[in-house]
């Protein structure tokens, strides 16, 4: 298996995961929390939307810049 084939796949478990955790929510509200109020609750303060927005430029740096 190629390096660029375990990238894929590994993404598409990300993927994955997450629409499974999406179904989750919608099924069970009181397990988990739905994706949105989660990123609400993560980026409340104007540090924490500073840093979500440097992890997601560093990501996209990093994994989609080729």
């Amino acid at each position: 298996m190629s390096d660029r084939a375990i990238i894929v796949v590994g993404f598409v478990l990300i993927l994955a995961a997450t629409l499974g955790t999406v179904v989750v929510t919608h099924l069970r509200r009181d397990l988990v929390a739905p994706l949105g109020e989660t990123i609400t609750y993560l980026t409340r303060t104007r540090a924490a939307r500073i840093a979500a927005v440097l992890v997601w430029a560093w990501l996209g740096w990093h994994f989609l810049a080729r």
